[in-house]
């Protein structure tokens, strides 16, 4: 039987070399990812209830910690931010661009002195315009 860091170093390989697998897979299959996904919505919940009902969020964070957290983002994500967010670029102007109007919401509303009613206002006006676009309501 391997050890796990055997185990570990074993996975490792094999990753690097199935990744085109990977890909291909995902590009051939006929399987509707999302639709499958929004068919199980109520064990996703269930799932997600589960872990709330026995803590598993708190207790998981707890055993990571936050230098746990500190190690990911320097081994991995201070390596891949930058290619996600430029991956992601014309998805994040489509999305955001839906906002550009209620972000303009307070355009014509006049301008105060800092910490004045008027800005307020015009706060207010920007942040109803946000939700608005961002729920319908």
């Amino acid at each position: 039987m391997r050890s796990a860091s055997e185990s570990s170093t074993k996975f490792v390989e094999r990753a690097s070399a199935a990744s085109g697998d990977y890909g291909s897979g995902v590009a051939n299959t006929s399987k509707d990812q999302a639709a499958a996904a929004i068919a199980a919505k109520g064990n996703y919940a269930a799932g997600v209830q589960a872990a709330i009902t026995g803590d598993r969020y708190a207790k998981g964070l707890s055993k990571s910690g936050n230098q746990g957290w500190k190690e990911g983002v320097a081994k991995k994500g201070v390596n891949r931010f930058a290619e996600g967010v430029s991956a992601s670029a014309n998805k994040y102007a489509e999305n955001s661009g839906k906002y550009d109007g209620a972000r303009n919401a307070a355009a014509s509303l006049p301008r105060g002195t800092k910490g004045s009613e008027a800005n307020f206002l015009r706060s207010k006006t920007v942040g109803l315009a946000l939700r608005k676009q961002k729920i319908g309501a």
